[in-house]
């Protein structure tokens, strides 16, 4: 019998904390919390290394026993031996959790990123707005270019 089993498991239960772990760091993000923030991320690169380490341990195992090509190896080339395997319903579960578990956190993590980004160029422009120079508000210079309007009542010189 081919050990994929316990990798998938293995790889199930990192999706399922990773996916948790997205959620906390949605609302870190939410209260602009930076410790908590720093704190999932460290969090969330061991995960990510662990489940690196289980998906090369899993590639190991399918050239091991001959089921992909040890050059051209695709997930195409295992889907389908896996879809001819009439005892590893068990492993086939597995895997499909593993996608949908996966679909999710790329889904949770780009929202993620949208809601940092938006904040990002929030307080980019709040910053923008206390020194004086506001995106825009430029002028053209003789060149042809553009600099900020610098004012001489703004926050950042009171």
């Amino acid at each position: 019998m081919i050990p994929l089993a316990p990798i998938f498991s293995k790889i199930k239960s990192n999706l399922l904390e990773l996916e948790e772990l997205l959620e906390k760091e949605r609302s870190a993000l939410a209260t602009k919390d930076s410790d908590r923030i720093e704190k999932v991320a460290s969090l969330k690169k061991s995960l990510l290394d662990d489940i690196d380490t289980q998906t090369l341990k899993h590639s190991q195992v399918l050239r091991k026993f001959n089921i992909v090509n040890q050059k051209n190896q695709q997930t195409f080339d295992f889907k389908k031996w896996l879809a001819e395997q009439s005892k590893m319903d068990d492993v086939k579960l597995l895997v499909e959790e593993c996608e949908s578990l996966l679909e999710k956190c790329k889904l949770v993590n780009n929202t993620n990123a949208k809601v940092l980004n938006t904040v990002q160029k929030r307080d980019k422009a709040l910053l923008e707005m206390l020194q004086g120079h506001h995106h825009k508000n430029k002028v053209y210079t003789q060149s042809g270019g553009t600099k900020p309007i610098s004012s001489k009542h703004t926050l950042g010189r009171a």
